[in-house]
């Protein structure tokens, strides 16, 4: 979305990372933080949880869009000692899912989608100290005034946003 935001393609993008910098050659309007779920098989030991902590899940198989943890959703974890071992590449939610469900390993969810995830699973909150928080942006050309249709968009996704977090 970004490089069609350079473009000139996009008047506007919603873009999320887990970095703590803002989307880079775009004008970023942070909209909100979002926490991480670990979704888990509906029978996993952690299932029943309040929350649970990264050192839980040391022996677990991830299944993530890539095999190296900063191009993924736990960008931050290897900063604080947790080196997730990728057991299946996914980019897809639905086939990430369908792996959980069929036992063969673990995910993170982000709160957003978590009302989408499959009745099957148990998501369970990432201990707040282990949370790699998701940033979520509107992002705008840089440089170019937004159109008055990219700016009423911004103002509803701001107003969405903030109902959202509070």
């Amino acid at each position: 979305h970004l490089a069609l935001l350079a473009a000139g393609d996009l008047d506007l993008a919603v873009v999320a990372d887990t970095s703590a910098q803002p989307p880079p050659g775009c004008t970023p309007h942070h909209l909100l933080d979002e926490r991480m779920y670990v979704a888990l098989p509906s029978g996993h030991r952690l299932a029943g949880q309040a929350d649970v902590r990264l050192a839980e899940l040391a022996d677990e198989e991830w299944i993530a869009a890539d095999t190296r943890p900063e191009k993924t959703l736990m960008r931050s974890a290897p900063a604080g000692g947790f080196r997730p071992r990728t057991g299946f590449v996914a980019a897809d939610w639905i086939a990430k899912q369908g792996f959980v469900a069929a036992g063969l390993g673990v995910t993170l969810i982000p709160a957003l989608a978590a009302s989408s995830a499959r009745a099957d699973l148990a998501l369970v909150p990432l201990h707040p100290d282990d949370t790699p928080r998701r940033r979520v942006y509107a992002a705008t050309p840089h440089g170019i005034a937004p159109s008055p249709a990219a700016l009423a968009f911004l103002a509803l996704l701001v107003e969405v946003a903030a109902g959202l977090t509070s």
